[in-house]
């Protein structure tokens, strides 16, 4: 049994509203209408709720990402001390062989 349609209303809308309006499934400007109207109340509120879990995703990514960087700026900063202790290793080794060498 086909929905009695009892309300009768008339609107005005623009020509980018009406080709929305008429790229939706249905087999009148009314159905389209409806299943525009219906799929807005249905499926915006799950895409919303999307949205907000991808937008806490991305700040959690963004947390891991600074926590990543600080820990890449210490290994660099270590690795530049390590290499200068080296570099001090290697001139005490260099030097003490050479006075090894003279006596």
């Amino acid at each position: 049994m086909a929905d009695k349609k009892t309300n009768i209303r008339s609107i005005r809308f623009s020509d980018e509203m009406a080709e929305l309006i008429n790229q939706q499934s249905g087999e009148s400007f009314t159905a389209k209408f409806e299943n525009l109207i219906t799929r807005c109340v249905w499926e915006a509120p799950a895409a919303e709720r999307k949205i907000k879990a991808m937008e806490e995703d991305i700040r959690r990514k963004q947390r891991q990402l600074r926590q990543m960087e600080e820990i890449h700026i210490a290994l660099q900063n270590s690795l530049v001390d390590i290499e200068l202790k080296m570099d001090a290793l290697n001139r005490a080794i260099t030097k003490a062989l050479k006075d090894f060498d003279a006596v």
